[in-house]
């Protein structure tokens, strides 16, 4: 005859354990009463699913979870938004592994994962990389996967605020130092002043040749405005002579507008393994601990734009929603802070 299910858990002297009986079976729970009583409940819980015939996600892997996340990511936002995060989860995952099980899962882990991506990946993409690990368990406790989430608390790297923009010379340079396909992508950059995402996932379908426009119903910005619109960006002449030249390539509306040397569209770790394969064939080294990235292109145009045109204009051609954005990617260096005294002295 089968024992009966505790209420609560009772002392087992000889052993000096809280026990209680679950399933038939005595468990030894713990030597704290409180301990005990938390042990028990979940013993509990778990029972119950398993029942229900409900998941026990805390011994699948962490591999598995991940994918149920991307499934609800991908019927819910944007492609981007899935690439993006299939992305960092890949690069999570090869770090730990696809045996780790969810249960498992400690602060640890996503220590390891820091310390293997410092000196590979900048601060914001291990920052990003961390985060989407603790959110798929966030998502798994808001879905009832999970009662908590173990990785709350963890201390995330700040994202790095990036200063240095690019010379002339040293454009100039990584031109000379890159190969065809890529140079376009580096003078599509630094004309434009578009994030790298936005080139990179640039389709023929928002290319309006006629009025020399790229008009991106898919930016990073849309989901922040309040009265959202496309990302129109308007062509200088250099990138719209090269979008006719592609344009004569046999392609489909849904095909990317920049591919690789493969004929293929670029990743964002391709992107990232080509500039600095591209800076080192250049000998651009290191300035105050920091080096050209492909954001750096961003940074140079708005620097170069400020004081030409209104902050509200130049916020609408890098596709901020307010002009406080400007802060982050304009600055002055010594030359340009005496040309600025100079206007004022005129």
């Amino acid at each position: 005859m089968a024992r009966k299910a505790s209420e609560k858990p009772w002392f087992h002297s000889s052993s000096g354990f809280w026990c209680a009986t679950v399933n038939g079976k005595r468990e030894y729970l713990d030597k704290d009463y409180g301990c005990a009583c938390r042990k028990l409940r979940q013993l509990k819980q778990d029972a119950k699913r398993q029942q229900a015939g409900v998941r026990d996600w805390l011994n699948e892997p962490f591999a598995v979870l991940a994918d149920e996340y991307l499934a609800d990511i991908k019927a819910r936002r944007k492609q981007s938004t899935y690439v993006s995060c299939k992305a960092r989860l890949l690069r999570a995952l090869k770090i730990l592994g696809t045996r780790l099980c969810v249960g498992e899962l400690r602060k640890l882990h996503l220590a390891k994962i820091e310390r293997k991506m410092i000196g590979k990946y900048s601060s914001t993409t291990i920052k990003d990389t961390l985060v989407i690990v603790s959110g798929v368990l966030n998502w798994a406790v808001k879905h009832d996967c999970i009662e908590i989430n173990p990785l709350v608390g963890f201390d995330m790297p700040a994202a790095r605020r990036r200063h240095r923009i690019i010379k002339p010379e040293e454009f100039q340079a990584l031109l000379r130092s890159s190969d065809s396909n890529f140079r376009r992508v580096l003078i599509s950059l630094r004309l434009t002043g578009c994030r790298p995402g936005e080139v990179r996932t640039l389709l023929w379908e928002w290319v309006d040749l006629e009025r020399g426009l790229w008009i991106s119903p898919d930016h990073k910005s849309i989901t922040q405005q309040r009265h959202p619109h496309p990302r129109v960006v308007p062509l200088p002449r250099p990138v719209l002579k090269m979008c006719h030249w592609l344009a004569h390539r046999p392609h489909n509306a849904d095909d990317h507008v920049f591919l690789n040397r493969h004929g293929r569209p670029y990743s964002k770790d391709c992107l990232v393994t080509k500039m600095s394969r591209t800076r080192r064939r250049a000998g651009i080294d290191k300035k105050a601990g920091e080096q050209i990235v492909m954001y750096s292109s961003r940074h140079s145009f708005s620097t170069d734009a400020v004081g030409k045109v209104a902050d509200t204009e130049l916020a609408e051609l890098m596709g901020h929603t307010d002009t406080s954005m400007l802060r982050r990617y304009v600055h002055f260096n010594a030359d340009r802070l005496c040309e600025i005294q100079r206007r004022l002295q005129s």
